[in-house]
């Protein structure tokens, strides 16, 4: 009897290989989302710092040429800090995009996996219904070999 054969097996395979490529889109699309929160975070620091730092200068005295210079690199850091917010929005979006196909393509795969299971299953039921009937016919051609055998 030959082995169990999926005629869809590289149908399957692609599936496996679309769900693969979704999940790296996915690791992808959150590396990103993480890298923008770094990067948040890193720029708020850096405000704290130059106001603490013009604090200080103020503090001391300073022109009003240096403050104003100071307070448009405070300016241009708030800037960033809204960019990368707004960017941070549009990544997490991206994120919940490939999420959704992840998702997607993981149900076509097991969806897959679950038809070529079934048809496995009943493969072998198959099998062991055929080789039953020939054990049974063995086992009847036995004793209708000894009954004849008795007889003589």
């Amino acid at each position: 009897m030959k082995r169990f054969e999926f005629k869809l097996q590289p149908l399957l395979n692609y599936r496996k290989y679309l769900e693969q490529v979704a999940r790296q889109n996915t690791a992808k699309a959150s590396m990103d989302v993480e890298n923008c929160a770094k990067q948040i975070v890193y720029l708020k620091q850096t405000y704290d710092q130059k106001v603490e730092k013009i604090e200080d200068i103020v503090a001391n005295g300073v022109n009003a040429f240096e403050f104003r210079l100071h307070n448009q690199y405070l300016n241009a850091v708030e800037n960033s800090i809204e960019d990368e917010k707004s960017r941070k929005i549009e990544l997490q979006k991206i994120l919940q995009e490939k999420l959704l196909e992840l998702k997607k393509r993981s149900v076509d795969k097991k969806a897959m996996e679950l038809y070529r299971e079934k048809l496995k299953h009943e493969y072998t039921q198959e099998v062991l219904t055929i080789e039953q009937k020939e054990l049974d016919e063995i086992s009847s051609i036995k004793t209708a070999r000894k009954l004849s055998n008795e007889t003589i």
